[in-house]
């Protein structure tokens, strides 16, 4: 079976459903449910598999191992919005079955099943079968990634923390050098910040902020990666994009930014400017390299100016170079 797919953009189908979707209540089960076990299947050897790891891919992933072997799918599709989680394998096929899981009035996803012939009525009880037994693990998984996004979540502006920017950040690493595509990232500040809240107070300096991170957030791709690494410091970290498209990005960014207008407690408009220092990464740089090459880019629009962004040479001592920048 191909690998697991994070992204869920499946070829076109016209699949015939089987009867209206069903919401399938799941009871977590035990190796000794009173409905026998198909013959294939060891419900020990099962849970043992399926409970070894809190990661949802790698839960989810061992379901619909075994699902193939009892069932024999086509594809598979497992989604929960609420968790952004959007996991596939396998090519579309005409006959899809789908069930919306919830245990104990929680929502646990939705879960697509295809092939070219009709899933018979044993087959669709031993699907279901499987599935109760597998609803503990599933939901252990879901909380447990409900925590660490909250653990990966600023509480001021609702982007990603530095723990975000970390664990995340890894992974982007990691493909970027496997698969040999880009990476890029941007570091910026606020210009003059601390004269709003030292003029206006906190409060506002505090919805100036959420009004920069819903700037970035408008200006950037579901894919990327933005957070609030600081007071008034934001990072993007941009898979698979060269550093001309990171020059884009930081420019759409810096505008979007000079747009937005805060109304304070004195009815006075507050609004802000950004300053983006941007890095692509090169060959044997690591991710703290990355960092360090968008800060002297930041460093260096800000005494050059401010209000512009500046791109990083990629040099090995990292410097920066007007020759690509954008100015305000």
């Amino acid at each position: 079976e191909p690998g697991i797919r994070t992204s869920r953009r499946c070829p076109a189908v016209n699949p015939t459903t089987q009867a209206d979707t069903p919401r399938l209540t799941l009871v977590a089960s035990n190796a000794r449910a009173e409905t026998d076990p198909p013959e294939a299947i060891d419900p020990l050897r099962f849970l043992q598999s399926i409970t070894v790891s809190l990661d949802v891919e790698q839960v989810i992933g061992t379901l619909t191992s075994v699902l193939a072997g009892l069932v024999g799918q086509s594809s598979w599709e497992y989604r929960h919005l609420e968790q952004g989680l959007e996991l596939s394998a396998g090519t579309p096929d005409r006959h899809r079955l789908e069930y919306v899981l919830t245990l104990n009035e929680q929502e646990m996803g939705t879960l697509v099943l295809t092939r070219g012939r009709r899933f018979s009525d044993t087959e669709q009880e031993r699907i279901e079968w499987l599935l109760g037994l597998a609803a503990a693990a599933l939901r252990n998984a879901l909380a447990f990634l409900s925590m660490s996004q909250q653990l990966e979540r600023d509480p001021l502006t609702g982007l990603g923390n530095r723990r975000a920017m970390t664990q995340q950040g890894a992974r982007h690493l990691a493909d970027s050098v496997r698969h040999g595509v880009p990476l890029a990232l941007l570091m910026m500040d606020l210009d003059g910040f601390k004269t709003v809240n030292d003029a206006h107070g906190h409060l506002v300096g505090d919805r100036l902020l959420c009004a920069v991170a819903a700037a970035i957030r408008s200006a950037t791709r579901a894919a990327d990666l933005c957070a609030r690494v600081g007071g008034d410091e934001f990072v993007v970290l941009l898979p698979r994009t060269g550093l001309s498209g990171a020059l884009e990005c930081g420019e759409r960014i810096r505008r979007a930014v000079a747009q937005i207008a805060v109304r304070s407690e004195t009815h006075d408009l507050v609004g802000a400017n950004v300053s983006i220092g941007v890095a692509s990464l090169g060959r044997g740089m690591s991710l703290d390299d990355l960092y360090r090459q968008a800060d002297e880019a930041l460093y260096a629009a800000k005494r050059t100016g401010a209000n512009r962004v500046l791109a990083g040479t990629g040099r090995a001592n990292s410097g920066w170079s007007d020759a690509v920048g954008i100015c305000g």
